[in-house]
């Protein structure tokens, strides 16, 4: 445990449920013995930032500013690092960290780094349609040595269809959905399963073994970021 932790600014809101379970794991694997051994946390939950998918793959109206804006207000409030737990919103990440002089901790490379060093070679990838159209977390993986496995269309809908309930605050309805999916054929073919998506990270808390999520990797890169001197 380091004797400072820098202060930690969170650009929430990407989705609301997402962050507030990130933040939710950041506390968890924090290694303290007390209250005060954790880090300062600053939660910024701003849903209106527009859709990051709608911009990237249908011409919508840009996030950028909003997220800009998102990152000032967290700088202004004295983090000293700040955290984006959202695979998508990860292609705006250098437009972001141009709008403040505090690092702005990337994603993708912590995550394909991790998984590489935990000794996997083919993630059974569970993402949703958007992500996938976009690659970013596939050319992350491929340069970092590693072979995606993907869903059949079947399971891909499935999928989907439980970003679609945690979106509409069924989550509890998507649950066990979720859950059999890692027991799927295509999720056999791989040497490990990956949540590929914040929005689909609480849907599998306490995870089964040989299962990984991107957004507990990425709160171990912010809290490894946050205790550096």
């Amino acid at each position: 445990m380091p004797t400072r932790w820098k202060k930690v600014g969170i650009v929430g809101g990407l989705g609301p449920l997402a962050c507030a379970y990130f933040y939710t794991r950041l506390v968890e694997l924090t290694q303290a013995d007390s209250d005060s051994g954790h880090p300062e946390v600053m939660l910024l939950s701003s849903p209106d930032v527009p859709s990051r998918l709608a911009h990237l793959l249908e011409g919508g109206p840009s996030p950028v500013p909003a997220l800009q804006r998102v990152a000032r207000r967290l700088e202004r409030a004295g983090s000293e690092v700040i955290a984006v737990p959202s695979l998508t919103t990860q292609a705006y990440l250098d437009e972001i960290a141009s709008a403040v002089a505090v690092p702005v901790i990337g994603m993708l490379t912590a995550v394909a780094e991790q998984l590489r060093d935990a000794g996997i070679h083919r993630p059974a990838l569970a993402v949703t349609d958007g992500a996938r159209r976009a690659g970013r977390l596939h050319q992350a993986l491929t340069e970092a040595g590693l072979a995606p496995v993907y869903p059949d269309q079947q399971d891909q809908a499935r999928i989907q269809e439980c970003l679609r309930l945690v979106k509409a605050g069924r989550s509890g309805t998507a649950r066990a959905e979720f859950r059999s999916l890692t027991s799927a054929s295509w999720a056999a073919a791989g040497d490990a399963f990956v949540i590929g998506c914040t929005d689909l990270s609480p849907l599998l808390s306490g995870l089964p073994p040989d299962c990984h999520d991107v957004g507990d990797l990425y709160a171990r890169a912010v809290l490894v970021e946050a205790a550096t001197p």
